[in-house]
């Protein structure tokens, strides 16, 4: 995939291109604006921009007579609503090389979010602490950027409405605390992978809870 699409563009492309850049413009970063709005184009998505909705970013919905949709929540920070279009895009354009004949996040699907994605590394569009960690992502690309802490950690940094919130990884094992959407006091006991091993105060009951969960510490 070239980082350019049309080598021109009729009147009525442009006035195309400039309405969805203008639309985008509030969620994507600056220099991403332009690609994104062709690869729109050339593909001829219903690109739909949600509330948030729990336990994803995004989806898609592929439709063989009429644009396929790609839908993306609101609320992400530039840097995650273009991964997520990425992302998505990446499932359009595997379905249209096999059809429904893979799995949703399987290898076929991993070949082309990489394909995806590097047009994107070309204009350098991430800054360099990003890309250093989204590259390590991309070499075995999982089905969500959530579940990728080390890039969520660094996500964060660039989400200014984050900036000062506290996540369950940051704080110290022993530390009591409580969800800001569970009021339930439990204790951090231990790191495992993208979870950490918690416990009520009682100590009768272990969940595993995701590190980058927001919470009010004791």
């Amino acid at each position: 995939m070239s980082t350019k699409i049309f080598e021109t563009l009729s009147e009525q492309q442009q006035a195309h291109k400039n309405q969805l850049v203008k639309v985008l413009t509030e969620y994507l970063p600056e220099n991403a604006l332009s690609l994104c709005a062709e690869l729109i184009m050339l593909h001829r998505l219903h690109l739909h921009i949600e509330v948030e909705r729990k336990g994803r970013y995004g989806d898609y919905t592929p439709h063989s007579g009429k644009g396929s949709r790609i839908s993306i929540n609101h609320n992400l920070s530039p840097y995650e609503f273009l991964i997520t279009f990425i992302h998505e895009l990446a499932h359009h354009t595997t379905f249209l090389k096999y059809g429904n004949r893979h799995e949703p996040h399987g290898t076929e699907w991993k070949s082309e979010f990489k394909i995806c994605m590097r047009p994107f590394f070309e204009l350098e569009i991430f800054p360099y602490d990003l890309k250093a960690i989204l590259a390590k992502h991309m070499q075995n690309p999982k089905y969500s950027q959530s579940a990728d802490v080390k890039l969520l950690q660094v996500l964060r940094k660039y989400d200014e409405s984050k900036k000062d919130i506290l996540t369950l990884a940051q704080l110290a094992d022993g530390t009591v605390f409580m969800m800001k959407k569970d009021p339930t006091p439990m204790r951090r006991l231990n790191k495992l992978r993208t979870y950490i091993l918690c416990e009520s105060l009682d100590g009768k009951h272990k969940y595993r809870v995701h590190s980058m969960v927001e919470v009010v510490a004791f």
